[in-house]
């Protein structure tokens, strides 16, 4: 990015249910809300599967010349969704090419449960993450009165509820507003690593 670019955050996500959905529109809020960005989510299409395996080349493309990257899961079984994974398997070649070096990463999950091995999720991501050369970002609030933001305690990424309810009820403002402070952190991030960019 040159000093006169906004930087991009990227919202890539699956959401099986609409739950992760809420999330990353949250996150995207509170990206939106840290200043001088440009912030676009990504959700992940069944369109774009073919004999199982995502291929979007529009989408890597985004990511490609994107500052920041914020991946978005429902927690499956204690882990990422088969459809996001489809996703990181397909970035094989910007690896190869260490294209995503430097890139701010960080990560948002829903779950039925309070815990439900939503931290595997995020860890998951965060190990993609190194593996690109990204700048691992978690949640930086504490929940000290176990309730309000980061309710739920986890640090490695936002982590929300969402119950068999309608998308619109959950995951609940309180999980939404740890998304928001995801996103504005990363933004913040990112505005702070461009303003130490010489222009090209």
């Amino acid at each position: 990015m040159s000093a006169n670019q906004k930087p991009v955050i990227s919202i890539v996500y699956h959401s099986g249910s609409g739950h992760t959905a809420e999330m990353a529109h949250a996150v995207a809020k509170g990206a939106a809300s840290a200043g001088d960005v440009t912030v676009v989510e990504h959700e992940i299409s069944e369109a774009d599967f073919n004999q199982g395996r995502w291929m979007n080349e529009a989408t890597l493309a985004a990511m490609d010349e994107s500052d920041a990257i914020i991946f978005g899961s429902p927690t499956y079984m204690g882990g990422i969704s088969a459809q996001l994974k489809s996703f990181m398997d397909a970035t094989s070649t910007r690896y190869l090419q260490r294209s995503w070096v430097d890139k701010i990463g960080a990560a948002f999950t829903v779950s039925g449960l309070a815990a439900g091995d939503k931290l595997n999720t995020l860890i998951s991501c965060a190990t993609f993450a190194m593996q690109h050369g990204m700048i691992w970002t978690g949640v930086a609030e504490s929940p000290v009165t176990g309730e309000g933001y980061n309710r739920l305690g986890f640090f490695f990424g936002a982590a929300g509820v969402a119950l068999f309810e309608p998308p619109s009820e959950m995951p609940n403002a309180e999980d939404r507003q740890t998304g928001e402070m995801l996103g504005r952190r990363v933004a913040a991030l990112a505005m702070r690593l461009g303003s130490n960019s010489k222009p090209e």
